[in-house]
Protein backbone atom coordinates (compact mmCIF):
# COMPACT_ATOMS: atom_id res chain seq x y z
CA UNK A 1 0.00 0.00 0.00
CA UNK A 2 1.38 3.14 -1.06
CA UNK A 3 0.64 6.62 0.93
CA UNK A 4 -0.31 9.05 -1.90
CA UNK A 5 0.98 12.41 -1.30
CA UNK A 6 -2.01 14.88 -1.01
CA UNK A 7 -1.93 17.83 -3.27
CA UNK A 8 -1.84 21.35 -1.68
CA UNK A 9 -4.22 23.61 -2.61
CA UNK A 10 -3.93 26.88 -4.20
CA UNK A 11 -5.49 28.79 -0.77
CA UNK A 12 -2.45 26.96 0.68
CA UNK A 13 0.25 28.05 -1.64
CA UNK A 14 -0.88 31.82 -1.52
CA UNK A 15 -0.88 31.66 2.00
CA UNK A 16 2.77 29.81 2.17
CA UNK A 17 3.80 32.59 -1.04
CA UNK A 18 2.51 35.52 1.43
CA UNK A 19 4.09 34.43 4.29
CA UNK A 20 7.64 33.90 2.56
CA UNK A 21 6.86 37.94 1.34
CA UNK A 22 6.09 38.88 4.58
CA UNK A 23 9.59 37.53 6.05
CA UNK A 24 11.29 39.30 3.20
CA UNK A 25 9.53 42.24 3.73
CA UNK A 26 10.49 42.15 7.47
CA UNK A 27 13.93 40.81 7.08
CA UNK A 28 14.06 43.55 4.24
CA UNK A 29 13.45 46.30 7.15
CA UNK A 30 15.70 44.99 10.00
CA UNK A 31 18.77 44.81 7.67
CA UNK A 32 18.19 48.60 6.81
CA UNK A 33 17.21 50.16 10.47
CA UNK A 34 17.06 47.12 12.56
CA UNK A 35 14.44 45.40 14.59
CA UNK A 36 13.43 48.61 16.10
CA UNK A 37 11.92 49.84 13.45
CA UNK A 38 9.72 46.77 12.42
CA UNK A 39 6.40 47.29 13.21
CA UNK A 40 3.18 45.84 12.07
CA UNK A 41 2.11 49.29 10.20
CA UNK A 42 5.52 49.86 8.47
CA UNK A 43 5.14 46.23 7.33
CA UNK A 44 2.03 46.86 6.01
CA UNK A 45 3.01 49.61 3.95
CA UNK A 46 6.67 48.10 2.70
CA UNK A 47 3.76 45.21 1.16
CA UNK A 48 1.18 47.96 0.32
CA UNK A 49 -1.46 45.11 2.63
CA UNK A 50 -3.58 46.31 5.12
CA UNK A 51 -2.40 46.20 8.98
CA UNK A 52 -5.30 43.65 9.32
CA UNK A 53 -4.27 41.20 6.60
CA UNK A 54 -0.82 40.95 8.30
CA UNK A 55 -2.66 40.44 11.50
CA UNK A 56 -4.32 37.18 9.58
CA UNK A 57 -1.06 35.76 9.43
CA UNK A 58 0.48 36.67 12.78
CA UNK A 59 -1.59 37.89 15.89
CA UNK A 60 0.74 40.89 17.60
CA UNK A 61 4.49 42.09 16.41
CA UNK A 62 5.63 40.07 18.99
CA UNK A 63 4.59 36.92 17.63
CA UNK A 64 6.29 38.03 14.06
CA UNK A 65 9.50 39.09 15.70
CA UNK A 66 9.21 35.68 17.49
CA UNK A 67 9.34 33.68 13.99
CA UNK A 68 11.79 35.97 12.51
CA UNK A 69 14.26 35.82 15.85
CA UNK A 70 13.97 31.76 14.96
CA UNK A 71 14.19 32.10 11.92
CA UNK A 72 17.51 33.90 12.08
CA UNK A 73 18.77 31.47 14.17
CA UNK A 74 17.77 28.98 11.68
CA UNK A 75 20.25 30.48 9.23
CA UNK A 76 22.77 31.16 11.32
CA UNK A 77 23.05 27.40 12.40
CA UNK A 78 22.65 26.23 9.26
CA UNK A 79 25.77 28.09 7.87
CA UNK A 80 27.65 26.60 10.59
CA UNK A 81 26.67 23.39 9.59
CA UNK A 82 26.93 23.65 5.87
CA UNK A 83 30.80 25.11 6.41
CA UNK A 84 31.87 21.08 7.60
CA UNK A 85 28.99 19.64 5.65
CA UNK A 86 31.10 16.29 3.49
CA UNK A 87 34.31 17.09 4.68
CA UNK A 88 37.17 15.04 5.21
CA UNK A 89 39.13 18.28 7.16
CA UNK A 90 41.19 17.44 10.27
CA UNK A 91 38.95 18.40 13.30
CA UNK A 92 40.96 21.63 14.04
CA UNK A 93 39.96 23.16 10.42
CA UNK A 94 37.03 21.86 10.55
CA UNK A 95 36.42 24.17 13.85
CA UNK A 96 37.61 27.31 12.40
CA UNK A 97 35.81 26.60 9.45
CA UNK A 98 32.41 26.87 11.94
CA UNK A 99 33.89 29.97 13.62
CA UNK A 100 34.63 31.31 10.62
CA UNK A 101 30.98 30.64 9.37
CA UNK A 102 29.47 32.04 12.54
CA UNK A 103 31.79 35.68 11.62
CA UNK A 104 30.79 35.73 8.18
CA UNK A 105 27.05 35.33 8.77
CA UNK A 106 26.99 38.13 11.13
CA UNK A 107 29.48 40.63 8.77
CA UNK A 108 26.83 39.62 6.79
CA UNK A 109 23.63 40.17 8.24
CA UNK A 110 24.86 42.80 10.98
CA UNK A 111 21.33 43.75 12.00
CA UNK A 112 19.86 40.71 12.22
CA UNK A 113 22.94 39.18 14.12
CA UNK A 114 22.37 42.85 16.45
CA UNK A 115 18.47 41.70 16.80
CA UNK A 116 19.63 38.38 17.98
CA UNK A 117 22.48 39.21 20.60
CA UNK A 118 23.03 42.97 21.16
CA UNK A 119 19.16 43.72 20.75
CA UNK A 120 18.33 40.58 23.49
CA UNK A 121 16.90 42.26 26.31
CA UNK A 122 13.85 43.67 24.33
CA UNK A 123 12.90 40.70 22.20
CA UNK A 124 10.03 38.39 23.84
CA UNK A 125 10.93 36.24 26.71
CA UNK A 126 10.18 32.43 25.00
CA UNK A 127 12.87 33.05 22.49
CA UNK A 128 15.36 34.13 24.93
CA UNK A 129 15.60 30.31 25.91
CA UNK A 130 17.28 27.28 23.86
CA UNK A 131 17.19 28.11 20.23
CA UNK A 132 18.41 26.82 16.78
CA UNK A 133 22.26 27.61 17.60
CA UNK A 134 22.01 25.05 20.38
CA UNK A 135 22.41 22.52 17.56
CA UNK A 136 25.64 24.36 16.25
CA UNK A 137 26.59 24.76 19.60
CA UNK A 138 26.78 20.85 20.19
CA UNK A 139 28.55 20.29 16.80
CA UNK A 140 31.27 22.87 17.97
CA UNK A 141 31.20 20.74 21.04
CA UNK A 142 31.81 17.53 19.11
CA UNK A 143 34.55 18.70 17.02
CA UNK A 144 36.24 20.00 20.05
CA UNK A 145 36.14 16.06 21.40
CA UNK A 146 37.12 15.04 18.01
CA UNK A 147 40.42 17.51 18.39
CA UNK A 148 41.66 15.31 21.51
CA UNK A 149 44.33 12.88 20.64
CA UNK A 150 44.05 11.03 23.93
CA UNK A 151 40.64 11.42 25.60
CA UNK A 152 40.37 12.19 29.86
CA UNK A 153 37.52 11.06 31.14
CA UNK A 154 37.32 13.68 34.07
CA UNK A 155 39.48 16.65 33.06
CA UNK A 156 38.17 19.38 35.40
CA UNK A 157 39.24 22.89 35.81
CA UNK A 158 40.39 23.07 39.61
CA UNK A 159 37.06 24.54 40.23
CA UNK A 160 34.66 21.88 41.18
CA UNK A 161 31.68 24.49 41.56
CA UNK A 162 32.79 25.30 37.92
CA UNK A 163 33.36 21.77 36.53
CA UNK A 164 29.68 20.97 38.13
CA UNK A 165 27.89 24.01 36.13
CA UNK A 166 29.68 22.85 32.84
CA UNK A 167 28.45 19.69 33.08
CA UNK A 168 24.85 20.45 33.70
CA UNK A 169 25.43 22.98 30.71
CA UNK A 170 27.25 19.90 28.48
CA UNK A 171 24.19 17.79 29.69
CA UNK A 172 21.18 20.97 28.60
CA UNK A 173 23.67 20.47 25.10
CA UNK A 174 22.42 16.99 25.23
CA UNK A 175 26.79 16.05 25.51
CA UNK A 176 26.31 14.68 29.04
CA UNK A 177 29.64 12.23 28.57
CA UNK A 178 31.48 15.46 27.36
CA UNK A 179 34.40 16.43 29.65
CA UNK A 180 34.39 19.63 31.70
CA UNK A 181 37.35 20.95 29.86
CA UNK A 182 36.11 20.35 26.44
CA UNK A 183 32.23 22.24 27.61
CA UNK A 184 34.41 25.09 29.16
CA UNK A 185 36.77 25.15 25.87
CA UNK A 186 33.79 25.25 23.49
CA UNK A 187 31.81 28.30 25.70
CA UNK A 188 35.11 30.10 25.47
CA UNK A 189 35.52 29.68 22.21
CA UNK A 190 31.85 30.83 21.44
CA UNK A 191 32.22 33.98 24.14
CA UNK A 192 35.10 35.20 22.83
CA UNK A 193 34.20 34.93 19.26
CA UNK A 194 31.07 36.62 20.10
CA UNK A 195 32.78 39.70 21.80
CA UNK A 196 35.47 39.93 18.71
CA UNK A 197 32.78 39.60 16.14
CA UNK A 198 30.63 42.69 18.21
CA UNK A 199 33.44 45.05 18.47
CA UNK A 200 34.18 44.52 14.95
CA UNK A 201 30.37 45.31 13.92
CA UNK A 202 30.57 48.61 15.92
CA UNK A 203 33.39 49.48 13.80
CA UNK A 204 36.48 49.29 16.47
CA UNK A 205 38.67 47.26 13.72
CA UNK A 206 37.75 49.90 10.74
CA UNK A 207 41.37 51.37 10.45
CA UNK A 208 43.01 47.47 10.50
CA UNK A 209 45.00 48.30 12.94
CA UNK A 210 44.52 44.89 14.65
CA UNK A 211 42.93 42.09 12.25
CA UNK A 212 40.14 40.56 13.81
CA UNK A 213 40.54 37.28 12.43
CA UNK A 214 43.74 37.23 13.58
CA UNK A 215 42.27 37.49 17.23
CA UNK A 216 39.95 35.34 16.33
CA UNK A 217 42.73 32.76 15.34
CA UNK A 218 44.38 32.86 18.61
CA UNK A 219 41.30 32.15 20.46
CA UNK A 220 40.39 29.23 18.87
CA UNK A 221 44.30 27.84 19.12
CA UNK A 222 44.33 28.95 22.94
CA UNK A 223 40.96 27.24 23.76
CA UNK A 224 41.91 23.76 21.64
CA UNK A 225 45.53 24.13 23.73
CA UNK A 226 43.94 23.84 27.17
CA UNK A 227 42.00 20.74 26.18
CA UNK A 228 45.48 19.10 24.50
CA UNK A 229 46.66 15.87 26.05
Amino acid sequence: MTNEVQPVSRRERLRAQTLQEIEDASFAIIDADGVQALSVAALARSMAMSAPAVYRYFPSRDALVTHLVTLSYQQLAAAMGQSVAGGRKVPRTRVRLVVGAYRDWALSHRRRYGMLFGERADLPGEVTSRTPLDQAMALLIDLLVAVQDTARADATSGDRTLDGQLRRWARVQERPDVAPDVARAAILIWTRVHGIVSLELTGVFEDRTVEAQRLIDLEIDNAIRSIGP
